[in-house]
């Protein structure tokens, strides 16, 4: 299966957070999967931290080692996710998220998530948890 981690996901990794499901942790670490974080995850973590509006127990150089440990590519922003990102219905306009569901659309991944709101996005492959 292929895999986009969304930000939350990651964010619960980074924290070691013992709330994650064990469903989705197994995705993550099964070797089989090809697994990938958006860039713009990444971004909205540095940005957040740096505004003070998230606090996580990593820095960046950490960060990109849990990212290796996993086996996750970072998933670089391309012109066909853009031209996914505008035909999105505006269910919501957290522009990260947008842009994690448009990357997932475009590439045909299945999104590992627990935003409601993303889940309403119609044609989005989910991953079952």
């Amino acid at each position: 299966m292929r895999i986009l981690i969304d930000t939350h996901i990651f964010i619960s990794l980074i924290n070691e957070d013992r709330g994650l499901e064990k469903s989705i942790i197994a995705n993550i670490e099964n070797p089989e999967n090809d697994k990938f974080l958006s860039i713009a995850s990444l971004w909205e973590v540095v940005v957040k931290t740096n505004i003070g509006k998230l606090t996580v127990t990593r820095d960046l150089e950490e960060m990109y080692a849990l990212i290796d440990d996993f086996n996750i590519s970072v998933l670089n922003i391309q012109k066909h996710h853009l031209d996914t990102y505008l035909s999105l219905p505006l269910i919501h306009r957290d522009p990260f998220d947008r842009l994690i569901i448009a990357q997932a659309l475009a590439d045909e991944l299945t999104l590992i998530t627990d935003d409601q709101y993303i889940r309403n996005y119609p044609n989005l492959k989910l991953l079952n948890t």
